[in-house]
């Protein structure tokens, strides 16, 4: 009964992350819309620009200028895109999927570990915190005596 209800548990595990997979990759998927929408966006204007100037006369002398202007149109329309209501929600809950997703991937990583009779993270991260704690006795240890040992001598 007790493995059943370990391997329920590991298989819900599985699932979850498996969802949290699918959410990662629908915000991804959002978010490199968005980002798509913004590249166009800036081609556009871009475009538009060079036109605009080409009509009034003026050309672009070398790449330092056409980087000048790009970088301007560029800027200008990432910021105004990306301070949107919209923009926020989607970069928002691109961030929280990935954050899910990788607590998640953590998870059932430790229970492959485990699995496989391999040390987990956490396991390695009790030894080491017991590690340190030792570390800091002995130097206390260590502190001590040498001050007994020069009072003796005093």
């Amino acid at each position: 009964m007790v493995a059943h209800q370990q391997y329920t548990s590991e298989f819900n595990k599985l699932l979850e992350t498996f969802n949290a997979w699918i959410n990662f990759t629908q915000a991804s998927f959002e978010y490199l819309l968005l980002l798509l929408d913004v590249w166009l966006k800036a081609f556009e204007e871009l475009m538009g620009e060079l036109i605009s100037s080409q009509q009034k006369g003026e050309t672009v002398e070398n790449v330092r200028q056409f980087l000048q202007v790009w970088s301007s149109i560029f800027d200008r329309v990432f910021a105004q895109r990306f301070h949107s209501e919209d923009a926020l929600e989607i970069h928002g809950k691109f961030m929280n999927a990935a954050m899910a997703w990788r607590l998640h991937q953590q998870q059932l990583m430790q229970v492959f570990l485990k699995m496989n009779d391999l040390p987990t993270r956490s396991e390695l991260d009790e030894i080491y915190r017991s590690l340190y704690e030792l570390r800091k006795e002995v130097k206390n240890l260590k502190k001590t005596l040498a001050e007994s040992l020069s009072n003796e001598v005093l």
